[in-house]
């Protein structure tokens, strides 16, 4: 790979490309480049822990800014009411981006940095699971939502992108998907596939098909 492209893979990318058809293929390459250096063994260890929470009867926190907070909001999605087998104890799991009154309230009030810490505060308990979804890794109300679990007695999760940024350090389980600084879109195509990846095999392993 090129400096240039280690600077910015889809702008050269962009400028290499004839067609759009030329682009379409360089960018699922490149998709590709970075699913081979995905930590599988790191995306097991997620699995383990939202299982675990199931049985413990604690709940998962997912939260992301942007994009991510579509994602965090689509694992929800599949977690819980996609998941759900009569008879058997569900997924508890809220993202904490759709609450759209305590995001704005919390943004005005007190500034957007604390707009998942402070749902934390009213939500979270020791044992709790919070998983963060940051390409930079440096979004600050994600660090501090972190940070406050982390002293809370949470498990948790950080998938980031880019250099991993301040996430990959505090976070205690950290998934960092090696980017460049201009991947915004592939970095969450990635934790989007990441989270059909978990949820997906969570359903099936507690014998719900993916078929409908």
């Amino acid at each position: 790979m090129t400096e240039a492209v280690k600077t910015n893979a889809l702008e050269s990318l962009f400028d290499s490309a004839d067609t759009s058809a030329q682009y379409a293929l360089g960018f699922f390459e490149r998709m590709a480049e970075l699913f081979k250096v995905l930590d599988c063994e790191t995306v097991a260890r997620t699995i383990e822990i939202i299982e675990k929470a199931r049985e413990d009867n604690q709940s998962v926190f997912v939260i992301g800014n942007g994009g991510s907070a579509a994602v965090a909001s689509h694992i929800v999605n599949d977690l819980c009411p996609n998941s759900l087998i009569k008879g058997q104890r569900g997924f508890r799991a809220f993202s904490l981006t759709d609450n759209v009154e305590s995001v704005t309230a919390i943004a005005n009030d007190a500034g957007f940095e604390h707009v998942f810490s402070y749902q934390l505060q009213c939500q979270m308990v020791p044992g709790d699971v919070v998983i963060a979804l940051s390409v930079s890794g440096n979004s600050p109300n994600i660090i501090r939502a972190i940070e406050f679990a982390n002293d809370g007695g949470a498990t948790t999760i950080g998938w980031s992108g880019f250099d991993g940024g301040r996430l990959a350090e505090v976070a205690q389980v950290s998934l960092h998907i090696p980017s460049t600084l201009d991947e915004y879109g592939p970095v969450e195509d990635i934790f989007s596939n990441l989270g059909h990846v978990v949820t997906g095999y969570l359903t099936m392993k507690r014998g719900r098909k993916l078929s409908h």
